[in-house]
């Protein structure tokens, strides 16, 4: 029965194939933390730009009610609604978002029914200070000690129902109006449903108050006694984001909510890079897969890293970022090719080294056959040889008798020269 031999890798292939594959592995985590954090690069200044564009946005929309403040101090807070109407017009043609500026003065209880008669007089036959009732309609408002109703609309097209409506009656308008008055400054509201809006898209309103004078008085109490109204500016958080992101084709989504406000009401839309729109649903479970995988695949390093603030009349808002389906920065194509080069050169390495270790192999082998043909020859020649000594020294021991000592001594030692020395050695006879 033959033995087959199985014959094993060599040591130095064996080192040479895991010192190549543990080479290009360590050589592909580099590859792939490299490429990871330029993904990262790459998502942290593209969100740069979209909030750097959104912040932009929103800054020049409340300049416009700097703009008409200072057009009202010029005036000594004397601006009739027909030059308040000429003085809106280019900034409603210039931005998407408005929905409505107005202006809103301070109106007491005691001059409640002249302010009315007054507006009445200008053509507003049904004008009245008004409030929205629990069942949603507005109503005549209650009595109270002060009024801040919307006096001045434009466009007055589609927010007629606005006029009039005591800003005071709502928490969350009232809120804002406090602190734009207590601090003399720009003041943004929280979220609130338009009434005069029909795409169930969320607004907020952003109040500049003003005082009897040129100058904020500089005390708290000097502020709210000397207030003299508001003017106001009610936006389209929808139609603010899609217009600051025009000009950008970023594939990623993001989720704008208000951290000023309570949890239940932070939530002020989602946008949507496919069709770059706002909307104000609640998000799929996709989209939340999406942020979840987005801190797996290395885009962002957490939720915090993804969020982005923004500072709105005094309130904080947060955009929280997320790559879109097909974000193309999360391929790690560099470190895969660096693997495979690295695998590729190891096994040619390997490959080659075997090659000459074969080739090493069959070298002595046939060394080894060499040795053992010559022994093989010398000894199947040493064999007759030594037959045709012993039989020449027979002879020669019965030739002394006839003198032919020489000739059998010539036959003895040349059956003795292959097998006894070198033939460089031999003496040659004569004959």
């Amino acid at each position: 029965m033959q033995i087959v031999r199985i014959r094993r890798p060599t040591l130095p292939i064996v080192l040479t194939l895991l010192l190549g594959a543990g080479l290009s592995l360590l050589a592909t985590l580099a590859g792939a933390r490299w490429e990871r954090a330029n993904d990262r690069l790459q998502f942290q200044r593209q969100t740069d730009g979209l909030t750097t564009a959104l912040q932009r946005s929103i800054n020049r929309y409340t300049d416009l009610l700097l703009a008409l403040g200072d057009f009202y101090t010029v005036s000594e807070q004397t601006v009739s609604r027909t030059e308040f109407n000429r003085f809106v017009q280019r900034s409603l043609a210039t931005y998407p978002g408005i929905q409505a500026l107005e202006w809103a003065p301070v109106v007491f209880e005691q001059n409640r029914d002249a302010f009315e008669a007054a507006i009445q007089s200008q053509g507003y036959s049904t004008f009245q200070i008004t409030e929205r009732a629990s069942r949603g309609g507005l109503i005549r408002a209650e009595s109270r000690p002060y009024y801040i109703p919307v006096t001045y609309v434009q466009p007055l097209t589609g927010n007629e129902l606005a006029v009039g409506y005591d800003l005071t009656s709502d928490p969350t308008r009232r809120t804002a109006l406090q602190i734009a008055r207590d601090t003399g400054k720009i003041a943004v509201s929280g979220r609130i449903r338009l009434v005069q809006e029909n795409n169930n898209q969320f607004g907020f309103l952003v109040f500049l108050p003003l005082y009897n004078g040129p100058k904020v008085p500089s005390t708290l109490t000097a502020r709210r006694d000397q207030l003299n109204g508001y003017l106001l500016g009610v936006f389209r958080v929808s139609d603010v984001v899609e217009e600051s992101l025009e000009t950008f084709d970023y594939n990623i989504d993001f989720t704008l909510s208000d951290r000023s406000a309570v949890a239940t009401e932070q939530f002020l839309g989602h946008y949507d890079a496919a069709t770059q729109t706002v909307t104000t649903e609640t998000r799929p479970e996709q989209t939340i897969g999406r942020e979840l995988l987005a801190q797996e695949t290395g885009s962002c390093s957490s939720f915090a890293d993804c969020t982005h603030r923004l500072n709105t009349g005094g309130r904080q808002w947060a955009i929280t970022y997320t790559p879109a389906v097909g974000y193309a920065a999360l391929t790690l194509w560099s470190a895969l090719s660096t693997l495979v080069i690295g695998l590729l050169l190891t096994i040619l390495v390997a490959r080659y080294l075997s090659q000459a270790q074969a080739e090493l192999a069959r070298t002595r082998e046939l060394s080894q056959t060499k040795i053992r043909l010559f022994s093989m020859a010398s000894h199947e020649l040493r064999t007759p040889l030594s037959t045709i000594l012993l039989s020449a020294q027979w002879v020669e021991v019965a030739a002394i008798a006839h003198n032919h000592q020489r000739t059998f001594r010539r036959i003895r030692t040349a059956s003795q020269r292959p097998t006894d020395e070198p033939a460089a050695k031999r003496p040659v006879d004569d004959c």
